[in-house]
C-alpha cells in the first residue's frame, strides 16, 4: 500500500513540474506535506534536508559567489577579455561562451548568466547578428562549466552528500573535472558549430520598439489651443483609468517631459507621447480634441535622451515580486518608469500588463528617467539586459573577493578541510571584510533553490524506506544482465549505467534537475548493487545526466532566463540540443566506467 502511494505522489510531482501548476518550490513542500500525511517518512527525516550538508553549502555559496559578482572583477575581465576579439564575430563568441564556461565552474551559473546576458546581447549588436545566435549557447556554457567542479553546481554538491550518506564517500573539489573538462571542451565545439548556425535569427538587433512590436502602441498627439487638455492634468482627467491610455512624456519645444507627469498641467502645442491600443488612442484624441501625427514615425530615438531610456529588465531569481501585478507593486510610483511590454516565454504582451501576475524570468520592456530605469537593476527584484559601463563597478575591495574564492577553492582541494566548512568560513569572511553586507547577504541566497532541495530530499528517505528504489533498481539491473547477456558477455553494468543515464537526463528536461538527482541516486545504487558493481559509477553517471539539460527552457534555469530575451520557441532549444544530448549520453556511458572503474 505504501508503495502504491508513493507511486502516486511521484505522479503528482512528475506531472506538477511538467504541467508548471505551481513553483518548483511549493511543488516539493505539497510533496513533503504528503509523505508526511501518509507515514511514508518520519517527522525527523521530514526537517533532514533543512540541515543537509549539500543545502548548507549551497546556501553559504551564494553569499560567496555574490561577494566575487558584486566586487565588479568579473564584470572588468569579461569587457577587457571580449575586447581583444578584434573583427571577428565568431572569435568573440569563443571568447565570451569559454570565460561564461570557466566561471560557471566555481560562481552560480544562474549569477554567470545575469553577467554575461548583457555583454553577449552587446556583442550581437555590434557584430550586427541576432542575440538569438549566443543567448542559449551561453546557456549551455554556463551548464557545461558546473559540471567541472564540486561546486560548480548544486546538483553535484547534493548528490556528492547522498553519496556520503549512503556510505560511498563525497566528491572531491575537482573529481569531477577529468570527465567535465572533456565534455566541456566537445560541448563548446559542438555549440560554436552546430547550435549557433542551428538557431533561427528571432531577436531583432534593430531596436527595443521593433523586438516588441510596438509601432502599433506609441504615437504622439498635439494639443492645440481649444483643447479640453489645455490647462489639465493627466491626474485631474484621470486619463489611464479612463482610456486604458499612459502619457509617457511631454514634448514642449525642445523640453522632454517625463517626470512628474501627473501634476504638469498640458499647453498649447505640447505633444504628448503615449501608449494605447489603437481604439483607446482614437477615443482619447476624439474626446479632447487632439491632433493625431501619423505621419511621424514615432522612432527609438525619441524616446532615449541624455534624461530618459528606453530598457529591457528580467525578474531576478530572487525577485519578491513574483506573483504580483505591477498594480499590486504600484510599479510606476515605486519605481519611477512605465512598462511598456511584457515579454513572457517569447509571449509579448502589451494589453493589460499592469493587471498581469508576474511570473519568474519575466522580460519587462520599460522607459522612464535614465536614473530611476538603472536604479531597477540595482534592485534585487531585477536583472538588467542593458550592457554597463564596467569601471564603475569595479569595487576598491575587488581583490578581497577574489581572494576569498580562491581560498575556498584552495582549503577545499589542498587541506582536509570540507567544502561545507571552507564554503562557511568564506561567507563568513565576505561579511566580516566588508565585500558584502549582511542584508546583501541575506538577499543574495536564493531560497526557492534552497526549499526546493530541503524538502524534495525525503522523497529519496521514501523510496529508500518503502523499498521502491530497490525494486526499480531490481528490475533495471535484471533488464541490463539480459541485454548483456544477449550483446555480449559482461556488458550488462555498461546497458545498466546507459539506462540510468538516459532516464536521469530525460527527467532532468522536465523536473528541475536537484529533483531529478534526488529520485535517480537510490535507483543507481540499487541498480549497481544489483549488478555487484561500484555504485560511485552510477552515481557518477546520474550527477553529469543531471545537468545536462538542453532540450526544454524549463530544463535549467539558465536556459528559462534567455527564452524571452532570445524570442526563442519550443522547438528552438530541440533542434539545438539534440545533438549536445546524444552526444553526452554516448560519451559519459563510454568513458565514466573508464574514469571511475565499475
Amino acid at each position: 500500500m505504501a508503495t502504491a502511494i508513493l507511486i502516486a505522489i511521484l505522479i503528482f510531482v512528475i506531472l506538477a513540474f511538467a504541467l508548471e501548476w505551481m513553483p518548483i518550490d511549493q511543488v516539493a513542500l505539497v510533496c513533503l506535506g504528503l509523505l508526511l500525511i501518509f507515514n511514508l517518512i518520519t517527522p525527523q527525516e521530514a526537517i533532514a534536508g533543512f540541515s543537509n550538508p549539500a543545502v548548507i553549502t549551497v546556501m553559504m555559496m551564494f553569499i560567496v559567489s555574490e561577494g566575487l559578482v558584486k566586487s565588479g572583477l568579473l564584470t572588468a575581465v569579461a569587457h577587457r577579455i571580449t575586447g581583444y576579439a578584434g573583427n571577428s564575430r565568431w572569435t568573440a563568441s569563443t571568447f565570451v561562451l569559454t570565460l561564461a564556461g570557466v566561471m560557471s565552474a566555481f560562481i552560480n551559473n544562474t549569477a554567470a548568466m545575469s553577467l554575461f546576458m548583457p555583454v553577449s546581447i552587446h556583442l550581437a549588436k555590434h557584430y550586427k547578428f541576432s542575440p538569438s545566435k549566443i543567448l542559449l549557447p551561453l546557456s549551455y556554457a554556463s551548464i557545461l562549466g558546473g559540471t567541472c567542479t564540486l561546486i560548480g553546481t548544486s546538483t553535484n554538491l547534493l548528490v556528492s552528500a547522498m553519496a556520503e550518506e549512503m556510505g560511498y564517500g563525497a566528491f572531491s573539489m575537482f573529481e569531477l573535472a577529468s570527465l567535465g573538462l572533456i565534455l566541456f571542451g566537445v560541448g563548446m565545439v559542438y555549440t560554436l558549430t552546430v547550435s549557433m548556425r542551428l538557431l533561427p535569427p528571432r531577436a531583432s538587433i534593430e531596436g527595443l520598439m521593433d523586438k516588441y512590436h510596438l509601432s502599433a502602441f506609441l504615437t504622439e498627439l498635439r494639443v492645440p489651443e481649444d483643447s479640453k487638455m489645455v490647462g489639465r492634468t493627466v491626474f485631474q482627467e484621470h486619463i489611464s483609468e479612463r482610456f486604458r491610455l499612459t502619457v509617457l512624456e511631454i514634448l514642449r519645444g525642445s523640453e522632454k517631459i517625463a517626470q512628474d507627469l501627473r501634476n504638469t498641467r498640458i499647453r498649447p502645442e505640447d505633444i504628448l507621447i503615449v501608449r494605447a491600443s489603437m481604439e483607446d488612442i482614437v477615443s482619447f484624441k476624439t474626446q479632447y480634441g487632439l491632433l493625431l501625427l501619423p505621419e511621424i514615425k514615432l522612432k527609438e530615438s525619441d524616446l532615449n535622451d541624455e534624461s530618459n531610456i528606453l530598457a529591457e529588465v528580467q525578474l531576478s531569481p530572487v525577485a519578491t515580486l513574483e506573483g504580483s501585478s505591477l498594480k499590486d507593486i504600484d510599479f510606476r510610483r515605486r519605481f519611477g518608469c512605465f512598462v511598456l511590454a511584457l515579454n513572457r516565454t517569447g509571449e509579448m504582451i502589451h494589453d493589460k500588463v499592469a493587471m498581469i501576475p508576474l511570473k519568474r524570468w519575466d522580460t519587462l520592456l520599460v522607459f522612464g528617467p535614465r536614473a530611476r530605469v538603472e536604479a531597477l537593476s540595482e534592485s534585487d527584484d531585477f536583472v538588467s539586459l542593458e550592457e554597463k559601463d564596467f569601471r564603475l563597478g569595479l569595487s576598491k575591495r575587488w581583490w578581497i573577493g577574489a581572494l576569498i574564492v580562491v581560498a575556498v577553492v584552495g582549503m577545499a582541494t589542498l587541506t582536509e578541510w570540507s567544502i561545507l566548512k571552507a564554503a562557511l568560513v568564506g561567507a563568513v569572511a565576505m561579511v566580516m571584510t566588508r565585500c558584502l553586507r549582511m542584508q546583501e547577504a541575506y538577499k543574495s541566497i536564493n531560497w526557492t533553490v534552497i526549499f526546493l532541495i530541503a524538502a524534495i530530499l525525503p522523497l529519496g528517505t521514501a523510496m529508500q524506506n518503502t523499498g521502491l528504489a530497490a525494486h526499480i533498481g531490481t528490475g533495471l539491473a535484471g533488464f541490463a544482465a539480459f541485454l548483456g547477456n544477449s550483446f555480449g558477455e559482461g556488458l550488462g553494468p555498461w546497458f545498466a549505467l546507459a539506462l540510468i543515464y538516459l532516464a536521469t537526463t530525460v527527467l532532468t528536461e522536465i523536473m528541475s534537475n536537484n529533483t531529478t538527482v534526488v529520485l535517480m541516486a537510490p535507483i543507481a545504487v540499487s541498480v549497481a548493487l544489483g549488478l555487484q558493481v561500484n555504485p560511485h559509477t552510477f552515481l557518477m553517471a546520474v550527477t553529469f545526466a543531471g545537468s545536462a539539460a538542453f532540450l526544454t527552457p524549463m530544463g535549467y534555469n539558465t536556459n528559462a532566463m534567455c527564452y524571452g530575451p532570445g524570442a526563442y520557441r519550443f522547438m528552438d532549444y530541440i533542434k539545438s540540443g539534440i545533438g549536445l544530448k546524444v552526444l553526452f549520453w554516448i560519451l559519459s556511458t563510454v568513458l565514466i566506467p573508464v574514469i571511475w572503474k565499475f
